[in-house]
């Protein structure tokens, strides 16, 4: 059973050149995104965070075991959004996670912030854009990152990210770099499985 909480306490503040993000911890602090900065108690606790998306319905205060984490939807036009993710203290955010995530709309994965594996945590990430290969049997590998929330820290989640690599690569490749040092190295399309009727 998944134990935290989830402030749900978000309000947007509406003015001409920004919008704020607004959450009120379970001890009554007020964490604010404003100017695209983090605010503790209206003291500045972050450098300046880009494209920070005011009306992201990813973008939450968890709360667990005494930790508080901050995450935020950062716009990637063109490419996917991100999730950034801080722990939050009262004179500092450090920055834990910066993932691309894919849910639903993007038909590789659920959303952010769900048990993805069925391990009692939730999970955040998925697969960037990747080149088109110009050989129709073969693609680049895409390769995936996957964090879990476990005992209020945000952590890699390898087996997640092995599960999904297999899922959508047919294979798991733990470096994928090519020769160049470009992503990713080629390697055969992976049969499409037969759905039984």
């Amino acid at each position: 059973m998944i134990q935290l909480y989830i402030s749900v306490v978000m309000f947007l503040a509406y003015h001409p050149l920004q919008q704020d993000l607004t959450f009120k911890t379970k001890s009554g602090h007020i964490i604010e995104v404003h100017g695209e900065i983090i605010h503790y108690d209206k003291s500045a606790i972050s450098a300046e965070i880009a494209g920070v998306l005011p009306h992201s319905k990813y973008s939450r205060l968890v709360e667990q075991n005494g930790s508080i984490l901050l995450f935020l939807e950062i716009d990637g036009a063109p490419d996917f959004n991100s999730i950034k993710g801080f722990t939050i203290k009262s004179n500092k955010a450090v920055e834990v996670c910066d993932v691309v995530y894919n849910d639903e709309m993007h038909g590789i994965g659920p959303a952010p912030f769900t048990d993805m594996d069925g391990d009692g945590k939730l999970e955040l990430g998925g697969f960037d854009l990747t080149e088109a290969y110009e050989a129709e049997d073969s693609m680049y590998y895409n390769p995936s990152q996957y964090y879990e929330i476990d005992h209020g820290k945000v952590k890699f989640d390898s087996t997640l990210t092995r599960k999904m690599d297999i899922k959508v690569n047919g294979v798991y490749i733990p470096h994928p770099l090519n020769e160049n040092g470009n992503c990713c190295v080629v390697i055969r399309k992976p049969a499409k499985k037969k759905q039984s009727r």
